[in-house]
């Protein structure tokens, strides 16, 4: 009798609705093809492609420690500070793992790579993106390890 009811409460857990929020290994959904396709333009060096994922707008937002600060806080900002970091990082590229979604909210590790002084260097960053029409509102980084 105890197994079976052990076995009724995990099915019952396994039914709620609380079950159907466990995000797969590789989630999918609009926000994750928006950031799959923010990186794949951020990879060719395309602000302008960039652009079309963001409000118009958008906040890049950085945290550090007990501190936060607006890096950009429109599309116009953003856009003119890639094209910049592009001619001065010709060679830099970046991919998402471990990305998880929560209602307008996905969060993920960026990790770029890219060349200076004649090295390859790699960082790995918490970035949350917050998603507004399928667009990104707001996104914020957490320090790089």
């Amino acid at each position: 009798m105890r197994l079976f009811l052990i076995a009724a409460m995990l099915f019952v857990a396994a039914c709620s609705p609380d079950a159907e929020r466990i995000q797969p290994d590789d989630p999918s959904g609009p926000q994750v093809t928006a950031v799959r396709g923010l990186m794949a333009a951020f990879n060719k060096h395309d602000a302008g492609k960039m652009r079309t994922y963001w409000h118009d707008d958008v906040i890049w937002i950085e945290i550090n420690g007990r501190q936060s600060s607006i890096v950009t806080d429109s599309a116009d900002q953003l856009y003119n500070e890639l094209v910049v970091y592009f001619e001065s990082y010709p060679e830099v590229s970046s991919s998402l793992e471990s990305i998880s979604i929560n209602g307008d909210y996905l969060t993920a590790i960026e990790r770029p790579v890219w060349v200076e002084d004649g090295q390859t260097k790699s960082q790995a960053s918490i970035v949350v993106y917050e998603f507004d029409d399928g667009k990104v509102k707001r996104f914020w980084y957490y320090p790089p390890q």
